[in-house]
């Protein structure tokens, strides 16, 4: 894990700056900057306090969470530190109620010390009605290991605040909710898994890692050692391991949390700071997969990040158990997810306005409802009638067998190149437009020998196997190709062979339709460099290896050029050491895949 950070010195100050920020960002909220405590700045008195915090690190929680109809107030410690009992005590007095204050507090002994003074000190003071609602809902450390301190906290405190926060704007009472929030509590597993550890700001030296190649499975929101340390797995079976801790009732150790079939559930995975919005999306699926294996499917599904660890590449799985918490309490399941949709004004939890109730063409559809697509348009395209413009199929299908091979023996180039210009990407797409190409010459692609159903075919091979600029740059060349062959064999009598030079007209007038759609000409370091010395030499000699000859002098000149167009427009100017331009150097090897066949004849 990445130990560098913007800030590195004055932790308390970097506290401090971060809730400014946060307040001046979101203008319902307000800041007692000293006592580190954000609290809404429209609290009404005659509804029940709910008040959450812990030590920083762990945004959007729990300060992310204060607002209407979710927490009235969050204290905030120094990092990964518990508040005092000074600081909980102001919140408590910045959002006085009428009806009683709730502290819902994480199970770590310094917030569980803190904020259990302080409510001693309220009612020292005369503010009655303060009372403790404990959170605890790791399941992945042993009963008989953590018999003493009980479970702790992970991101199933924030589903405890959303149902309380939508309970006490419904003007639900003092004791009801505190009975209500501690069977939730009860009744949420989470485990949470850590490709490495996080990095705390200023801090210096050697820090806890996790080996490369490992996993930890069961970890602490405070870089805590995971329970289990295990060789890195597929995602299935990571997933696998972590919904077994959480759901398997014959675990002595583990069955925390009562599940039967048909119970209704709640997921919630939550972000631990490092991983990209990308594959937490992928997270969800492969969880709500494997969840449906087991017969089950949750009644609402949460995303994102809730209770963080600063910048660790992880996540948490939480499931919340509604039937559970409705057979303790006199709260309904269908009541339960009302409160979890209800509306509210913070920032970190998913908005709910307008989203719920759903519309009747989304209501009670299922997942895969979600996902069925109407089928696409498959019609084919209407057969070519014009002149066919007829070759000899093998050599046809060998050369396109040629030019894929080699521009699949390129790819650890193209990806090296690309990595140093531009986004990495150039050997991953043409590697799966080639990949495409030899399938398609598995069923076939080619074996007429005719030149414009071969053309538009490819056309539509390449724009689905490449994605990116170079993709569309190919298939708008090919797409161009195919209607200058059109044109040419419509406007004169279709000669009886197909002469290189024929096709290297074709491949000027696709240049000119190119051109259209792009401004990189030779000379700016993009793929047109090999691109147009090819057309141009063909056209002007029908010598096959000498437009390929063309064809590497530009690719392998953009090396000394800078480029005007495209992601490496923002590298610099030109190094000693800059490579090629990647797509002039992709088609350079197509050409020259080509010539392996036609270069003979």
């Amino acid at each position: 894990m990445s130990d560098r950070h913007l800030f590195n010195t004055n932790l308390q100050d970097l506290v401090v700056r971060s809730l400014r920020g946060l307040v001046a960002s979101h203008p319902h909220l307000s800041l007692l900057p000293s006592l580190k405590v954000v609290y809404d700045g429209a609290h009404d008195r005659r509804r029940v306090a709910l008040l959450c915090g812990g030590g920083s690190g762990h945004e959007p929680g729990t300060v992310g969470f204060v607002g209407a109809g979710l927490l009235s107030a969050s204290v905030a410690g120094d990092v990964f530190a518990s508040p005092s009992a000074r600081q909980v005590l102001g919140a408590i007095r910045a959002v006085p109620s009428d009806k009683g204050t709730i502290l819902i507090i994480t199970n770590y002994t310094g917030d569980n010390l803190h904020f259990g003074l302080a409510r001693l000190m309220a009612h020292g003071q005369g503010i009655e009605n303060v009372e403790l609602v404990v959170v605890g809902d790791d399941v992945s450390v042993p009963r008989s290991r953590g018999k003493m301190v009980g479970r702790r906290c992970l991101a199933g405190i924030t589903l405890v605040c959303k149902i309380l926060g939508a309970g006490a704007q419904a003007d639900m009472g003092f004791a009801e909710l505190v009975d209500l929030g501690r069977a939730v509590a009860d009744n949420t597993a989470s485990v949470c898994v850590a490709l490495d550890h996080c990095h705390v700001p200023g801090r210096s030296g050697e820090f806890s890692q996790i080996a490369p190649g490992r996993v930890e499975i069961g970890l602490g929101l405070h870089n805590e050692t995971g329970v289990f340390n295990v060789a890195t797995p597929s995602a299935e079976d990571l997933f696998k391991h972590v919904l077994d801790l959480i759901l398997d009732q014959d675990d002595p150790e583990r069955a925390f949390v009562r599940f039967n079939d048909g119970d209704e559930l709640v997921l919630l995975v939550n972000n631990q700071g490092g991983l990209s919005a990308l594959e937490m999306g992928a997270a969800v699926d492969e969880v709500l997969t494997q969840l449906e294996r087991r017969g089950i499917v949750p009644v609402r599904i949460f995303n994102g990040p809730f209770m963080g660890s600063l910048n660790m590449p992880g996540l948490s799985v939480s499931l919340l158990n509604l039937t559970n918490v409705a057979s303790l309490t006199a709260v309904s399941t269908a009541r339960l997810v009302e409160l979890i949709d209800a509306p509210h004004t913070s920032f970190a939890w998913p908005a709910t306005q307008g989203v719920y109730p759903l519309p009747p063409p989304v209501a009670g559809r299922t997942r895969a409802d979600a996902y069925a697509e109407e089928a696409e348009a498959k019609a084919a395209a209407p057969p070519y009638a014009g002149p066919k413009l007829n070759v000899a199929p093998h050599s046809l299908r060998e050369a396109m067998r040629a030019a894929a091979h080699d521009v699949l023996a390129l790819e650890p180039d193209l990806t090296r190149w690309d990595t140093i210009v531009g986004d990495g990407d150039c050997g991953e797409t043409c590697a799966m437009g080639a990949n495409a190409v030899l399938a398609a010459l598995g069923q076939g692609l080619g074996t007429p020998g005719e030149l414009v159903g071969l053309f538009r075919e490819l056309t539509e091979i390449i724009d689905e196997a490449c994605g990116g600029t170079l993709g569309a740059i190919f298939s708008i060349f090919l797409a161009g190709l195919t209607t200058s062959l059109m044109d040419l064999a419509a406007g004169a009598p279709v000669p009886s062979t197909i002469e290189p030079a024929f096709v290297g007209r074709a491949a000027l007038s696709a240049l000119e339709v190119l051109k259209q759609r792009t401004a990189a000409r030779v000379g700016h370091r993009t793929v047109m460099d090999a691109l147009i010395p090819f057309a141009e030499t063909l056209a002007a000699t029908g010598d096959v290896a000498g437009a390929a000859a063309a064809c590497r002098v530009g690719g392998e000149g953009t090396a000394h050029l800078t480029a005007k167009l495209g992601r490496a427009a923002y590298v610099g100017d030109a190094r000693a050491d800059m490579p090629p331009d990647p797509g002039a150097m992709a088609f350079v090897a197509v050409v020259e895949g080509i010539v392996k066949v036609y270069g003979k004849q």
